[in-house]
């Protein structure tokens, strides 16, 4: 919601374009975010929220469960290394934290199968879940941006 509550807003806390104006913009983004399938929301507000896994800890136990969940389905196998293979992953992809290599040294398997095992089991789904949620919100921004452009033409 960081992005909600700043749009519109310059340098200094001026609004470009009227306070109603950038409430409406706000609200319609607002209104796609709170409609998106969570996964995809949450994925979206972790990459918004992205820094420290203090901040991060509300998506990472969501996030957690969800690969849990959806990655059994069809050929993915995210539970090959448990619940804790699952959090040391979706911890990486929030914070960057961690190594294929170390990976593979806690969970013994060599650093190349671990990151595989990441790309083709758990990045997939996060990445998905977050180009979803992209989809969802950009076109509504291009659009109001363009709408910008063109008033102040």
């Amino acid at each position: 919601m960081k992005a909600v509550a700043t749009f519109g807003e310059a340098c200094g806390g001026e609004s470009t374009r009227g306070l109603a104006l950038s409430l409406m913009d706000a609200r319609e983004i607002h209104r796609v975010l709170l409609m998106m399938e969570q996964r995809f929301h949450v994925a979206l507000m972790a990459r918004v929220m992205s820094g420290s896994l203090l901040y991060l800890e509300g998506s990472f136990k969501e996030l957690t469960s969800f690969v849990a969940h959806y990655g059994q389905e069809g050929d993915l196998n995210a539970l090959r290394f448990g619940s804790e293979g699952i959090a040391y992953w979706v911890r990486y992809w929030l914070t960057g934290m961690g190594s294929f290599r170390e990976f593979g040294r806690e969970f013994g398997i060599d650093g190349q199968t671990a990151a595989t095992f990441y790309r083709e089991h758990i990045e997939v789904l996060l990445e998905g879940w977050l180009a979803a949620g992209r989809g969802a919100v950009e076109p509504i921004l291009l659009r109001q941006m363009e709408d910008d452009a063109l008033n102040m033409a």
